[in-house]
């Protein structure tokens, strides 16, 4: 029953960012459409243009013929004016259309969208936001940039780096929070794989001197990584925005709940 709740709960401002984000589909979609429709209209005006000639013509010669035929003007619509007009009609329907459908991956998805509630909806400690890795350039890149200053506003002048130090400060205190409870082994794992997956485990690994940390693991997927997760007295998970599926997210902190394990928190990157 929770899960509906929370699907109701939009953060308009995040969806609106998830638009803004996607603005080369947007842009794509708007070219699109205002193509097809500036092409239909401008073929259509030139057929009713046509039409009337035709109907001109025949008025013309009916003139000939009866003396009293009322002369009815016919009115040329110009093609390209047209074509333009119905153009932008598409474009402004190609930017709804592509944003109707974001928004039902948005909210119909099920995955992470967004950082903010985290503890709330999850139950865990959000001890780090690592900026996702640019992999290659992209076209109008910089746009990407400005749109993520926006976005993420003081804290995306942070560099990636730095970003995960704080993350590994965060999680340090974490660890030692319960004077109690010595927490020497620390499992790393998630529900997604990648390259700067394991940059960031490494990173935070070589923070951190005074615990042992496991491989980045699945123990959603793989039933060996959740049998020797009875041999780390902690768990971090690492999660990436906009792939790992909340549903996922909640199912792995319950399997580290029911052995015993303390539940850190989460990086989301």
């Amino acid at each position: 029953m929770d899960e509906f709740q929370e699907v109701d709960e939009i953060n308009l401002v995040d969806l609106i960012f998830y638009w803004i984000k996607r603005w080369r589909c947007i842009v794509v979609c708007m070219t699109f459409f205002a193509i097809i429709m500036g092409v239909y209209r401008y073929q259509t005006t030139i057929t009713d243009n046509r039409l009337k000639k035709e109907q001109q013509l025949q008025q013309h010669l009916a003139e000939q013929v009866e003396e009293e035929v009322v002369n009815v003007p016919v009115v040329f619509e110009d093609p390209l004016s047209s074509a333009i007009s119905f153009a932008i009609i598409g474009m402004l329907g190609g930017i709804c259309l592509a944003c109707l459908v974001f928004s039902i991956n948005y909210v119909m998805s099920g995955k992470l969208q967004s950082e903010d509630k985290f503890q709330e909806k999850f139950d865990m400690l959000l001890l780090g936001v690592i900026r996702k890795k640019e992999s290659k350039k992209k076209w109008c890149g910089f746009l990407d940039r400005w749109i993520c200053c926006l976005e993420e506003g003081p804290y995306a002048k942070i560099p990636r780096k730095e970003q995960i130090k704080i993350s590994a400060i965060n999680v340090q205190v974490a660890i030692h929070k319960n004077s109690n409870k010595k927490i020497k082994r620390v499992m790393l794992a998630g529900t997604i794989t990648g390259d700067d997956i394991i940059e960031i485990c490494e990173q935070l690994a070589g923070e951190i001197d005074d615990v042992i940390f496991s491989p980045y693991r699945q123990i959603i997927y793989h039933a060996e990584a959740l049998k020797k997760l009875e041999y780390y007295e902690g768990i971090l998970f690492i999660e990436r925005k906009g792939e790992s599926y909340e549903k996922l997210i909640r199912k792995e902190r319950e399997l580290a709940v029911r052995r015993g394990v303390e539940v850190l928190g989460t990086i989301v990157c």
